[in-house]
């Protein structure tokens, strides 16, 4: 079944056009890399699935339901946005109690208490750090709220942007191992914006890459990683990517185990 149905996606800013003819298709519960430089489109395409920018042109379908430009209160339910900066993205005078609960005080769910304490065991958290505030976490720590922030309303789809991009190597292969195995408890459907060749090759089971806010080609990680890419950028981002050696992958897939 397929997930999430990007087709002939185009935005524009005013005269600047950002997404040009944007094509991908992901299956339920799988993982897809969405790699590129700054600038290529690739947060972009997140934030028009996620509803945060609504006057595109194309066809939006997730889990075989039409998007339209008004968000609806089921989709947020639906689908969740992990965001890269997570000091940024938590409100620094509410407590992690707070933040978690806002979710399920608009979409009015029960069990306020219970959901909470069960949402930061499972991102291997206990019940304590319900009364701390952001500053008072690690950076991985803040993270790991992050993630159960966006899954306390029990999505099917994550939108991730660039989740471990501001971690040190060591804490990035704990977030990493903690979305693989969330991904597989769960069964949940990633779509993940990163520019880290090593973080596709640990999580994702497929890659588009996108320059210029178009998609210049789509392939497996098995391909990517046996230098198996076609098109020139592609390429070109593999060998410029200083942590798409065979080491580098061998070196965070290590910190994982």
């Amino acid at each position: 079944m397929t997930m999430i149905d990007v087709n002939a996606l185009h935005l524009s800013f005013g005269t600047a056009k950002v997404l040009n003819d944007v094509h991908l298709q992901v299956r339920q519960g799988q993982s897809f890399g969405l790699v590129g430089e700054s600038g290529s489109g690739k947060t972009t395409v997140l934030r028009c699935l996620a509803g945060q920018y609504s006057h595109w042109n194309g066809r939006l379908q997730i889990g075989g339901r039409a998007l339209g430009p008004k968000l609806e209160r089921a989709h947020c339910r639906e689908v969740q946005m992990v965001f890269q900066d997570p000091y940024g993205s938590l409100h620094p005078r509410h407590t992690i109690h707070t933040v978690l609960a806002e979710p399920l005080r608009i979409h009015g769910m029960d069990n306020e208490r219970e959901r909470i304490d069960s949402i930061l065991a499972k991102v291997g958290l206990n019940s304590s750090f319900r009364f701390r505030y952001p500053h008072q976490l690690s950076g991985g720590q803040r993270q790991r709220v992050a993630i159960a922030r966006a899954l306390i309303l029990e999505p099917r789809v994550l939108l991730l942007d660039e989740p471990t991009s501001a971690l040190d190597v060591s804490v990035q292969a704990e977030i990493l191992n903690l979305l693989a195995d969330l991904r597989e408890r769960d069964g949940l459907t990633y779509l993940m914006v990163t520019h880290d060749l090593g973080v596709v090759a640990h999580l994702c089971d497929q890659v588009a890459v996108m320059q210029h806010g178009r998609i210049v080609e789509t392939l497996s990680v098995d391909a990517l990683c046996s230098g198996a890419a076609q098109h020139p950028y592609t390429r070109m981002l593999v060998d410029a990517s200083h942590s798409y050696s065979r080491e580098a992958i061998e070196d965070i897939e290590g910190l994982a185990a």
